[in-house]
C-alpha cells in the first residue's frame, strides 16, 4: 500500500514520539481505515490532517487514534505587484537569541493556532514548541527573515517569513494586545511584502481562524483573497 503520510523529523525530535503528516483531504478519498492501521502499526503517537470538509463519524469511531477537530482555518492568498516600503519602527530581527519580549510574542500566537487549541498538548508543552520556533526562526533555520516592530523601546509586534519558489509566507505573526488598532498588523504586512518582493516573491499565501472574523475582516481589507475553510485535525493514538 502507498503510504499517504510521512513522519515529520522536527517535531517528532520535540515531542520524542513519532508524528506524521497525511497527505491533504485523503482520508475522505478512502475512507482512511488502511491509512490509520498502517500509521498506528508503524507506531505514529500524533498525527497531522487538513480537509475540506470535517471527518464523517466513521471516520472519527475508528480503532486506531482519537480525533480531535483542533482549528478550522481559512487559506487567504495575495498577487504580490511591486513595493518598496520601510518603516523606523520595522527591523530585520539579527541572527542570535530571541529576547524575553519576542519569545513571549510567538507563544502568544501559538496559543491562538492548532497546537494551543489541542487538549492533549499542555500550555507549557505549546509554549515549549514556540520557543523553539522563535529561536529557530531567529536562527534562519526555520525562517527567511524576522521582522519586528519596536515600540517604547520594547519588540510589540513581529512576524516570521518564509520564501522559495515564488511564494512567500508568514507562519507566525503577532502583535501585543495592549498595541492592538495602532496600524501595526498593517505595518508589519507592507514591511514583510516589501521583504519578501524583493526577494522574489509574487504570491503571498497565509491563513488565520474562521473563528477570527476581525482578522479576516483586515486581510481582506489589506487586498487578501479569502478561500473556502479547512479543516485541521490533530489525531493521538488510542
Amino acid at each position: 500500500m502507498e503510504k499517504n503520510y510521512e513522519i515529520v523529523s522536527w517535531d517528532t525530535n520535540f515531542f520524542g514520539f513519532k508524528v506524521a503528516r497525511l497527505q491533504a483531504n485523503i482520508i475522505e478519498k478512502d475512507n482512511g481505515s488502511e491509512q490509520l492501521k498502517d500509521m498506528y502499526s508503524n507506531e505514529v503517537k500524533l498525527a497531522y490532517y487538513v480537509g475540506k470538509s470535517p471527518l464523517n463519524e466513521n471516520i472519527l469511531n475508528n480503532d486506531f487514534f482519537n480525533i480531535h477537530l483542533v482549528i478550522t482555518r481559512v487559506p487567504i492568498v495575495k498577487d504580490l505587484s511591486a513595493i518598496d516600503y520601510s518603516h523606523d519602527k520595522i527591523f530585520s530581527y539579527p541572527v542570535s537569541y530571541p529576547d524575553e519580549e519576542l519569545i513571549k510574542l510567538s507563544q502568544l500566537a501559538g496559543a491562538q493556532g492548532r497546537f494551543g487549541k489541542d487538549p492533549n498538548i499542555s500550555e507549557q508543552e505549546c509554549n515549549d514548541i514556540f520557543k523553539n520556533w522563535i529561536i529557530n526562526s531567529v536562527n534562519r533555520e526555520m525562517a527567511s527573515d524576522v521582522l519586528v516592530y519596536k515600540e517604547d523601546g520594547k519588540i510589540v509586534g513581529f512576524s516570521t517569513l518564509q520564501v522559495g519558489n515564488g511564494i512567500g509566507y508568514a507562519p507566525l505573526f503577532a502583535v501585543a494586545r495592549e498595541y492592538e488598532g495602532k496600524g501595526i498588523s498593517f505595518a508589519l504586512m507592507k514591511a514583510a511584502e516589501s521583504v519578501m518582493f524583493a526577494k522574489g516573491v509574487t504570491k503571498v499565501l497565509s491563513g488565520t481562524q474562521n473563528l477570527n472574523k476581525k482578522a479576516l475582516a483586515i486581510y481582506k481589507r489589506y487586498g487578501f483573497e479569502i478561500k473556502e475553510p479547512e479543516y485541521v485535525y490533530h489525531f493521538w493514538r488510542k
